[in-house]
């Protein structure tokens, strides 16, 4: 599919139907989404697929839409961001080994970024993370559209109980829940301002 059609055919969709979407292509899915550019290539994600506690999720929404896609959805995806940079520099140059780094690139995910992500400020690394997130979120979105798999990103849930909900471990930021089904949903598009709009050249 070319990708303006692509995107063309992305919609934020709130209301699912009862046909369940295959956990294996939701995996290719998020296999797809982790190709998404990072700074560093830190990769700093987390895909925590929910579906036997969905109901207890739901109950972390706010407001009554928010928790009836979730309720309704085949699967609820929370999108969690690795607040320990170092260890997880440190764990890309072990999993991926001199088999896929060179002696320079090891030395800089074990030592010097490291060191980098130590200085970072609170706000920096807030930022820092969430800009990450947001590259990645838009490739799973893209990746479910495009095997016709209908998704909407909601932010609005109470992040301080969904590591004990789900047993994950505190370093873990939640970010966003996406909700993941099918619908029956024809959606109009959003309204977007004209690129002449949004352009500035200097």
């Amino acid at each position: 599919m070319k990708f303006l059609e692509l995107n063309k055919k992305r919609h934020a969709i709130k209301h699912f139907n009862d046909k369940k979407v295959d956990y294996k292509d939701l995996r290719t899915a998020i296999e797809i989404a982790q190709l998404a550019p990072s700074a560093h290539n830190i990769q700093p994600w987390k895909f925590v697929v929910v579906e036997e506690k969905k109901v207890e999720l739901a109950g972390l929404a706010y407001g009554d839409n928010n928790a009836n896609q979730i309720n309704t959805a085949s699967f609820a995806v929370v999108l969690f961001s690795d607040t320990d940079l170092e260890k997880r520099a440190r764990k890309i140059a072990r999993v991926g080994g001199a088999k896929n780094f060179s002696e320079e690139q090891l030395e800089r995910l074990m030592q010097y970024y490291p060191a980098e992500f130590a200085r970072y400020s609170d706000q920096y690394k807030s930022d820092y993370l969430a800009l990450n997130a947001g590259l990645v979120i838009m490739n799973f979105v893209l990746a479910l559209t495009d095997q016709g798999i209908a998704s909407n990103v909601l932010l609005g849930f109470d992040r301080d109980k969904a590591n004990d909900l789900l047993d994950i471990e505190g370093r873990f930021r939640p970010e966003v829940v996406i909700t993941v089904g099918y619908s029956d949903d024809k959606p109009e598009p959003s309204y977007r301002l004209p690129v002449d709009e949004i352009i500035e050249r200097r």
